[in-house]
């Protein structure tokens, strides 16, 4: 039995976990949507992307503005005419330091990150998939880099 391809949107995908799961979907025949903070994807990753040239797309995307998120969705939906899976990993790190010793800054962009950026994507796709029909919403918890 032939299973259907897949069009998935993966946040946060430009390495680590994300980037992993985008090349495991892409070997299994399904057109994804990486996307992150960057300009353009890293050397290494288009070499490793390379065999798949057609069967993805990159978007630029900070997930802490919902207006970038509406953007991923729709310029996904544009280009593969639909959208079957959108994953919310796009995440963010502090220092491993006592909570009252966390500088403000971290503590914000794991917040605005971690979870106002998943509740943003996860309202920007379950609209988008109520509108087309169909569709599923995963939203992982990982750390992310420290930044």
């Amino acid at each position: 039995m032939e299973v259907p391809m897949k069009d998935i949107v993966i946040t946060g995908s430009t390495r680590g976990i994300g980037f992993a799961m985008a090349a495991e979907f892409l070997r299994s025949g399904c057109r994804v949507t990486l996307s992150g903070r960057g300009s353009v994807l890293c050397e290494a990753a288009l070499e490793t992307l390379e065999p798949y040239t057609g069967q993805y797309i990159y978007i630029t995307c900070d997930v802490r503005v919902k207006a970038e998120l509406q953007n991923l969705w729709d310029r996904s939906f544009a280009h593969w005419g639909g959208i079957d899976i959108w994953i919310n990993n796009a995440g963010q790190n502090a220092p491993h330091e006592l909570s009252w010793e966390t500088a403000q800054t971290y503590t914000d962009n794991v917040i605005k990150t971690n979870i106002i950026g998943t509740i943003y994507g996860s309202q920007i796709a379950a609209a988008g998939m109520l509108k087309q029909g169909h569709g599923a919403i995963y939203s992982m918890e990982g750390l992310g880099p420290i930044t």
